[in-house]
């Protein structure tokens, strides 16, 4: 008889896809498995789905993992990331009353227009975020003054802590994922009471907060056979975690995203007053619980990826390989083109403008290019560092870091940085997570998993 060996799962429920991989204790890849994340899309850029039919996916995403692995192997943990601010209504009996409404759907927007100019001013300070129609708030705002009130012993799950519930039959709320809502208060570290007033709930909607590693019960009997006995825990929001399995957990680190959106994350290791809450949102940020012990996350994004890729595509540099040899041919001592000018519209538009005042060639278009978004990243940075004090350790992960000439610009406006080399963080910070709620040590096991990620530089990066 073979004997099983432990496993740890992670699954990084997307915007655009659900994945997941069962790791090792050493933190090798043993087994994975993806699908798409359905949406209905309707009029108007609205957007949500049934949240059953999401746990249904998630659950056989990370059932297809486990039937991946070769080996005979027990699920010891499952960590869940992904999107925060989607997020389901249930009512007393724990069944769902509202649609899992997208993060990206902007019902809300005109409601949180027509409320008193006071309590917008005050939203960003108490909660760290932007006034605007991404939060869950909105959403529950939305409903309320559709007339569908929230019902007594009603209870709000962001997704990730529905699909734990429906895995264990236990409730709770993960700090990260509670920040992104708008109804927490980071100056208290409590609900914040008076969200609660225009949407017509109480402070109880929201369940008993536990931490990212912390397991919040088994696998149930309920639950398919291959996970049964698995504890596991609500890891927390894909940026923050994706912070750890990059190797940035310490309580000073910078992480850096580089997808279509280019995401920074500044880990500071002390609460945030009011005033600089609302300071970093007028700048473009917002700031909350980190998924990591007493810390805050400072978040930001520019969209860096997605001009890159719009300005290639334009040049006709489509394929991987012709984008990596174009794109590494630049260095920051090249001028930058006084003819050429990149820009993008307002309010997070798809659209990308290059204005032309003269021949140039593609290069010099390239050139400005990477001006353009290293201006909107040291932006950021400047902002944060007005706040918190310089970053003791800057990891970069995702496709557009492994472009070496991308690297290298970014090492320019974040000095010291290093890269990861693993292409899914975010799944391997929830299999971390998973492995400290089942009993795991968080200084060995994380380690370990983490130590084989991050590489340096190149030699000729550093300066």
């Amino acid at each position: 008889m073979n004997t099983k060996v432990n496993g740890f799962l992670g699954i990084d429920v997307g915007t655009t896809s659900m994945k997941a991989s069962v790791f090792t204790e050493t933190g090798v890849v043993i087994g994975q498995a993806a699908r798409a994340t359905k949406w209905q899309i309707g009029p108007s850029g609205l957007a949500q789905a049934q949240a059953r039919q999401l746990v249904e996916d998630a659950v056989t995403v990370m059932v297809e993992a486990v039937e991946d692995v070769s080996d005979p192997i027990e699920i010891m943990g499952i960590g869940i990331t992904g999107m925060a601010e989607t997020g389901v209504l249930l009512d007393s009996g724990s069944q769902p009353i509202t649609p899992a409404i997208a993060w990206f759907d902007e019902r809300g927007k005109d409601e949180l227009d027509l409320l008193p100019p006071e309590f917008q001013l005050a939203f960003s300070a108490h909660t760290g975020l932007a006034y605007k129609a991404e939060c869950s708030f909105s959403k529950l705002l939305w409903r309320h003054e559709k007339g569908e009130h929230i019902p007594r012993g009603a209870i709000w799950l962001n997704l990730l802590e529905y699909i734990a519930f429906n895995l264990t039959g236990e409730q709770a709320t993960e700090p990260s994922l509670a920040s992104r809502t708008g109804l927490w208060d980071q100056q208290r570290n409590a609900p914040w009471s008076p969200v609660f007033e225009y949407i017509g709930g109480v402070e109880s909607l929201l369940p008993p907060m536990v931490n990212a590693g912390q397991s919040i019960g088994r696998v149930s009997q309920i639950g398919p056979e291959l996970l049964r006995g698995a504890e596991v825990t609500v890891a927390g929001h894909d940026h923050l975690v994706g912070a750890v399995g990059a190797g940035a957990f310490g309580p000073d680190d910078l992480y850096n995203s580089c997808g279509t959106a280019d995401v920074l994350l500044r880990s500071v290791s002390r609460p945030l007053s009011n005033l600089e809450r609302t300071t970093l949102v007028s700048r473009g940020l917002s700031a909350g619980r980190h998924v990591l012990p007493n810390a805050t996350a400072i978040l930001g994004a520019t969209r860096s990826g997605l001009v890159l890729g719009r300005v290639l595509a334009m040049l006709g540099i489509s394929s991987r390989e012709a984008r990596r040899r174009f794109a590494d041919e630049w260095t920051p001592h090249r001028p930058v083109p006084t003819q050429v000018c990149v820009t993008e519209p307002p309010n997070w538009t798809n659209e990308v403008s290059v204005s032309l005042r003269d021949d140039c060639s593609p290069s010099e278009i390239w050139d400005a290019a990477m001006a353009y978004t290293l201006s909107g990243t040291s932006d950021l940075i400047s902002a944060v560092e007005d706040i918190a004090s310089r970053y003791s350790l800057a990891v970069a992960a995702g496709g557009w870091a492994q472009l070496d000439g991308v690297f290298l610009g970014k090492s320019q406006v974040m000095p010291g940085l290093t890269r990861c080399a693993t292409d899914q963080p975010g799944i391997r910070g929830a299999a971390i997570f998973a492995a400290l709620a089942a009993g795991e040590s968080d200084l060995i096991l994380t380690a370990a998993i983490a130590a084989s990620v991050v590489t340096p530089p190149k030699k000729e990066f550093i300066s």
